[in-house]
């Protein structure tokens, strides 16, 4: 055998090692999208059976807002009577308190007016003794 044929035999060798190298790669390379075909599938079905409930969820969402709504619009005059109702009762609060202090200042002029007059009487008893005390001496 000469240095030639050997040098054939040597490539014929590494050709055929790599050959079978990527052989191999090429049968991993086809197993992983494989997977990944199959991890793709599941993930589409499970998007659409997600999809679906989410449907359902939201279907479900508007019928209960449109029920709250409706629910809402018959509330809402009860709720304002009795709005109306604490306004009236505040509006009474203060008409009594008003009346009150009318008359509770009333009752302290009345007083006042009452000490003057009192007050009045008796400096003028005071005055009309001292004068007769006056007069008799």
């Amino acid at each position: 055998m000469t240095v030639g044929q050997l040098a054939g035999l040597v490539a014929a060798l590494a050709l055929v090692v790599l050959v079978i190298f990527i052989g191999w790669f090429l049968v991993k390379v086809v197993a992983a999208i494989q997977d990944a075909i199959k991890s793709v599938e599941q993930l589409t079905k499970d998007v659409d059976t997600l999809s679906g409930e989410l449907e359902e969820i939201l279907k479900n969402s508007n019928t209960l807002l449109e029920d709250i709504n409706k629910k809402a619009v018959q509330v809402d005059p009860a709720v304002q009577a009795i709005a109306d109702v604490g306004q009236s009762v505040s509006d009474a609060n203060q008409a009594s308190r008003n009346l009150v202090e009318n008359l509770a200042s009333r009752r302290e002029k009345r007083h006042n007016g009452f000490m003057k007059s009192a007050a009045q009487m008796m400096a003028m008893s005071v005055v009309s003794r001292v004068f007769k005390r006056t007069k008799n001496k």
